[in-house]
Protein backbone atom coordinates (compact mmCIF):
# COMPACT_ATOMS: atom_id res chain seq x y z
CA UNK A 1 0.00 0.00 0.00
CA UNK A 2 3.08 2.41 0.55
CA UNK A 3 4.51 1.92 -2.22
CA UNK A 4 1.22 2.34 -3.90
CA UNK A 5 0.46 5.34 -2.46
CA UNK A 6 4.07 6.57 -3.24
CA UNK A 7 3.66 5.31 -6.95
CA UNK A 8 0.83 7.35 -7.57
CA UNK A 9 2.20 10.59 -6.25
CA UNK A 10 4.72 10.07 -8.97
CA UNK A 11 7.60 9.28 -6.47
CA UNK A 12 8.39 5.81 -6.88
CA UNK A 13 9.69 4.29 -10.17
CA UNK A 14 7.06 1.53 -11.42
CA UNK A 15 7.35 -1.94 -9.55
CA UNK A 16 6.21 -4.99 -9.40
CA UNK A 17 4.29 -7.08 -6.96
CA UNK A 18 5.12 -11.26 -6.81
CA UNK A 19 2.84 -13.26 -4.63
CA UNK A 20 5.00 -16.02 -3.02
CA UNK A 21 3.64 -19.15 -1.42
CA UNK A 22 5.86 -19.48 1.23
CA UNK A 23 5.29 -23.26 1.36
CA UNK A 24 6.48 -23.25 -2.05
CA UNK A 25 8.79 -20.40 -3.21
CA UNK A 26 9.68 -19.87 -6.61
CA UNK A 27 12.96 -20.69 -7.96
CA UNK A 28 13.53 -16.52 -8.15
CA UNK A 29 12.46 -16.33 -4.56
CA UNK A 30 15.52 -18.78 -3.08
CA UNK A 31 17.65 -17.17 -5.17
CA UNK A 32 17.21 -13.86 -3.29
CA UNK A 33 18.46 -15.38 -0.07
CA UNK A 34 15.48 -14.76 1.57
CA UNK A 35 14.37 -16.62 5.01
CA UNK A 36 11.14 -17.29 3.51
CA UNK A 37 9.22 -14.49 4.90
CA UNK A 38 6.80 -12.05 3.11
CA UNK A 39 6.92 -9.50 2.53
CA UNK A 40 10.27 -8.75 1.34
CA UNK A 41 12.19 -5.99 -0.94
CA UNK A 42 14.71 -6.38 -3.95
CA UNK A 43 15.10 -2.91 -5.82
CA UNK A 44 16.79 -3.91 -8.91
CA UNK A 45 19.76 -0.56 -9.13
CA UNK A 46 21.90 -1.41 -11.56
CA UNK A 47 25.58 -2.92 -11.15
CA UNK A 48 27.01 0.45 -9.20
CA UNK A 49 24.57 -0.72 -6.62
CA UNK A 50 24.25 -3.28 -5.22
CA UNK A 51 20.80 -4.33 -2.86
CA UNK A 52 20.56 -6.69 -0.14
CA UNK A 53 16.64 -8.20 0.01
CA UNK A 54 14.95 -7.37 3.08
CA UNK A 55 12.13 -9.26 4.62
CA UNK A 56 11.88 -7.46 7.40
CA UNK A 57 8.44 -5.06 7.41
CA UNK A 58 9.38 -1.92 9.40
CA UNK A 59 12.87 -2.37 7.68
CA UNK A 60 11.13 -2.23 4.27
CA UNK A 61 8.72 0.52 5.33
CA UNK A 62 12.47 2.57 6.35
CA UNK A 63 13.85 1.52 2.80
CA UNK A 64 10.72 3.39 1.04
CA UNK A 65 10.85 6.21 3.15
CA UNK A 66 14.44 7.19 2.65
CA UNK A 67 14.87 5.91 -0.98
CA UNK A 68 11.54 7.74 -1.66
CA UNK A 69 10.68 10.24 0.52
CA UNK A 70 6.87 11.97 -0.21
CA UNK A 71 3.60 10.79 -1.21
CA UNK A 72 2.72 10.66 2.38
CA UNK A 73 1.10 13.19 4.72
CA UNK A 74 3.54 14.32 7.86
CA UNK A 75 2.39 16.62 10.61
CA UNK A 76 2.18 16.61 14.39
CA UNK A 77 -0.26 14.16 15.06
CA UNK A 78 1.36 11.26 13.91
CA UNK A 79 2.32 10.87 17.81
CA UNK A 80 -1.13 11.36 18.64
CA UNK A 81 -2.59 8.69 16.30
CA UNK A 82 -0.36 6.05 16.65
CA UNK A 83 -1.64 6.30 20.97
CA UNK A 84 -4.46 6.27 19.80
CA UNK A 85 -4.60 3.53 17.75
CA UNK A 86 -2.02 1.18 19.58
CA UNK A 87 -4.06 -1.26 21.46
CA UNK A 88 -6.85 -1.73 18.93
CA UNK A 89 -5.52 -4.30 16.94
CA UNK A 90 -4.19 -6.60 19.51
CA UNK A 91 -7.55 -5.98 21.44
CA UNK A 92 -8.93 -8.04 18.42
CA UNK A 93 -6.98 -10.48 18.27
CA UNK A 94 -7.11 -11.17 21.81
CA UNK A 95 -10.88 -11.79 21.44
CA UNK A 96 -10.99 -13.86 18.32
CA UNK A 97 -8.67 -15.75 20.18
CA UNK A 98 -10.37 -16.20 23.02
CA UNK A 99 -8.43 -14.73 25.82
CA UNK A 100 -11.04 -12.04 25.77
CA UNK A 101 -14.68 -13.09 26.84
CA UNK A 102 -16.30 -10.52 24.76
CA UNK A 103 -15.82 -7.72 22.73
CA UNK A 104 -15.86 -4.83 25.70
CA UNK A 105 -11.96 -3.91 25.20
CA UNK A 106 -12.23 -3.61 21.43
CA UNK A 107 -15.00 -1.51 21.82
CA UNK A 108 -13.10 0.87 24.34
CA UNK A 109 -10.37 1.09 21.28
CA UNK A 110 -12.85 1.94 18.62
CA UNK A 111 -14.33 4.53 20.68
CA UNK A 112 -10.60 5.56 21.32
CA UNK A 113 -10.11 5.84 17.60
CA UNK A 114 -13.76 7.82 16.77
CA UNK A 115 -12.73 10.02 19.42
CA UNK A 116 -9.03 10.96 18.10
CA UNK A 117 -10.91 10.75 14.08
CA UNK A 118 -13.50 13.53 15.45
CA UNK A 119 -10.90 16.16 17.09
CA UNK A 120 -9.22 15.91 13.65
CA UNK A 121 -12.13 16.63 11.62
CA UNK A 122 -12.53 19.88 13.70
CA UNK A 123 -9.65 21.11 11.40
CA UNK A 124 -10.64 19.33 8.14
CA UNK A 125 -14.46 20.15 8.41
CA UNK A 126 -14.78 20.91 4.28
CA UNK A 127 -12.15 17.54 3.53
CA UNK A 128 -14.14 15.06 1.63
CA UNK A 129 -11.83 12.05 3.35
CA UNK A 130 -10.91 11.84 6.94
CA UNK A 131 -7.66 10.15 8.01
CA UNK A 132 -5.84 10.10 11.14
CA UNK A 133 -3.39 12.95 10.70
CA UNK A 134 -5.84 15.01 8.67
CA UNK A 135 -7.42 14.71 4.47
CA UNK A 136 -4.74 12.86 3.24
CA UNK A 137 -3.33 9.49 4.10
CA UNK A 138 -0.01 9.28 6.26
CA UNK A 139 2.52 6.51 7.35
CA UNK A 140 0.48 5.24 10.04
CA UNK A 141 -2.86 4.95 8.52
CA UNK A 142 -1.10 2.41 6.18
CA UNK A 143 -0.60 0.45 9.30
CA UNK A 144 -4.12 0.56 10.69
CA UNK A 145 -6.32 0.98 7.86
CA UNK A 146 -5.65 -2.77 6.87
CA UNK A 147 -6.43 -3.93 10.08
CA UNK A 148 -9.30 -1.63 10.88
CA UNK A 149 -10.68 -3.54 7.45
CA UNK A 150 -9.89 -6.73 9.19
CA UNK A 151 -11.51 -5.73 12.40
CA UNK A 152 -14.46 -5.03 10.55
CA UNK A 153 -14.76 -8.25 8.07
CA UNK A 154 -13.46 -10.81 10.02
CA UNK A 155 -15.80 -10.06 13.29
CA UNK A 156 -18.40 -9.73 10.96
CA UNK A 157 -18.27 -13.17 9.37
CA UNK A 158 -16.95 -15.43 12.47
CA UNK A 159 -18.12 -13.48 15.66
CA UNK A 160 -21.58 -12.24 14.18
CA UNK A 161 -20.52 -8.86 15.34
CA UNK A 162 -20.85 -5.69 13.84
CA UNK A 163 -19.10 -1.76 14.13
CA UNK A 164 -21.36 -0.11 15.86
CA UNK A 165 -23.08 2.40 13.67
CA UNK A 166 -22.92 5.30 16.27
CA UNK A 167 -18.95 5.50 15.54
CA UNK A 168 -19.73 7.57 12.69
CA UNK A 169 -16.11 8.69 12.47
CA UNK A 170 -14.66 5.51 12.37
CA UNK A 171 -17.21 4.49 9.63
CA UNK A 172 -16.07 7.80 7.91
CA UNK A 173 -12.58 6.85 7.86
CA UNK A 174 -13.30 3.64 6.65
CA UNK A 175 -15.43 4.98 3.60
CA UNK A 176 -12.11 7.48 2.71
CA UNK A 177 -10.10 3.95 2.92
CA UNK A 178 -12.50 2.72 0.23
CA UNK A 179 -12.51 5.83 -1.80
CA UNK A 180 -8.66 5.56 -2.04
CA UNK A 181 -7.41 4.19 -5.35
CA UNK A 182 -4.42 2.85 -2.99
CA UNK A 183 -6.28 0.87 -0.77
CA UNK A 184 -9.15 -0.67 -3.05
CA UNK A 185 -5.98 -1.93 -4.91
CA UNK A 186 -3.94 -3.22 -2.52
CA UNK A 187 -6.70 -4.46 -0.23
CA UNK A 188 -8.03 -8.41 -0.04
CA UNK A 189 -10.80 -9.54 -0.10
CA UNK A 190 -13.37 -11.19 2.30
CA UNK A 191 -12.58 -14.62 1.69
CA UNK A 192 -8.95 -13.95 1.78
CA UNK A 193 -9.24 -12.64 5.05
CA UNK A 194 -10.93 -15.24 6.71
CA UNK A 195 -8.83 -17.81 5.30
CA UNK A 196 -6.40 -15.96 7.12
CA UNK A 197 -7.66 -16.04 10.45
CA UNK A 198 -8.90 -20.24 9.95
CA UNK A 199 -4.99 -20.95 9.00
CA UNK A 200 -3.56 -19.09 12.34
CA UNK A 201 -6.12 -21.88 13.80
CA UNK A 202 -7.30 -19.71 16.73
CA UNK A 203 -10.78 -19.36 15.35
CA UNK A 204 -13.41 -22.17 14.28
CA UNK A 205 -16.41 -21.65 11.74
CA UNK A 206 -19.88 -23.12 12.26
CA UNK A 207 -21.09 -25.40 9.89
CA UNK A 208 -23.29 -22.72 8.43
CA UNK A 209 -19.92 -20.56 8.07
CA UNK A 210 -17.96 -23.30 6.22
CA UNK A 211 -21.26 -23.96 3.94
CA UNK A 212 -20.57 -20.26 2.53
CA UNK A 213 -17.35 -20.10 2.65
CA UNK A 214 -17.30 -23.33 0.42
CA UNK A 215 -20.06 -21.81 -2.00
CA UNK A 216 -17.76 -18.82 -2.48
CA UNK A 217 -15.22 -20.70 -3.92
CA UNK A 218 -14.31 -20.44 -7.69
CA UNK A 219 -16.02 -17.13 -7.91
CA UNK A 220 -15.38 -13.94 -8.14
CA UNK A 221 -14.15 -12.32 -4.66
CA UNK A 222 -16.58 -9.97 -3.18
CA UNK A 223 -15.22 -6.92 -0.68
CA UNK A 224 -16.89 -5.14 2.20
CA UNK A 225 -16.53 -1.51 0.87
CA UNK A 226 -20.12 -0.49 1.95
CA UNK A 227 -20.96 2.02 4.73
CA UNK A 228 -23.85 3.07 6.45
CA UNK A 229 -25.50 6.03 4.99
CA UNK A 230 -24.38 8.29 8.33
CA UNK A 231 -20.86 7.88 7.71
CA UNK A 232 -20.71 10.00 4.40
CA UNK A 233 -20.63 13.43 5.00
CA UNK A 234 -23.36 15.25 2.85
CA UNK A 235 -24.07 18.69 2.30
CA UNK A 236 -27.48 20.25 1.59
CA UNK A 237 -27.82 23.39 -0.74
Amino acid sequence: MIAEIKFNAGVLPKYEVIPVNVSKPPKEFKELGLHLRVPALFLSLGKKEEFEPIDIADDIVLELESRYPGGLLKNELEAEAESATRNLFSKFCHWMRGVAKDSGHLETELAHLDSHLSAVSVNYPQADKLYLCGDRLALVDCEVLPKLHQVRVAAQEIKGYELPRNLTHVWRYLHSAYSDPAFVKCCPSDTEILLHWLDTGSVKLSARQQQLLAASSGKPPTFSFTVPATATRVELE
